[in-house]
């Protein structure tokens, strides 16, 4: 958990970070709306759990499918990602926490 002043200073650093490197830096919570709220789900990334669930995000720990049993590219088409992506816009920055942590029995419902 971050004090009062390393949240501050956290823009900066990752300020920083996407001026030297090519690569996406992303501060979450946090950047949600920088971003055009929250990337989970397939919008930006996805999280696959040690034992092959594909979920949204490591902090929505849900799943309707497994990589296991199916290909990354079949398993992103699942009603539950589908249904995150295709309202987003229930995950915009809210509080300045976690946007589907904020949401998750709306998240929980989807399945």
């Amino acid at each position: 958990m971050l004090d009062n002043s390393q949240h501050m200073e956290l823009p900066l650093i990752m300020e920083s970070l996407r001026r030297k490197y090519s690569a996406l830096f992303i501060a979450f919570p946090g950047d949600e709306e920088q971003f055009g709220g929250c990337l989970s789900a397939g919008r930006g990334f996805v999280h696959v759990s040690p034992e092959g669930r594909l979920e949204p995000c490591p902090f929505a720990p849900y799943s309707d499918t497994s990589v296991k049993e199916t290909s990354l590219k079949d398993a992103l088409k699942s009603d539950f990602l589908r249904k995150i992506r295709e309202n987003h816009e229930m995950l915009m920055e809210t509080s300045g926490g976690c946007a589907l942590w904020e949401k998750r029995d709306w998240v929980r419902s989807l399945l």
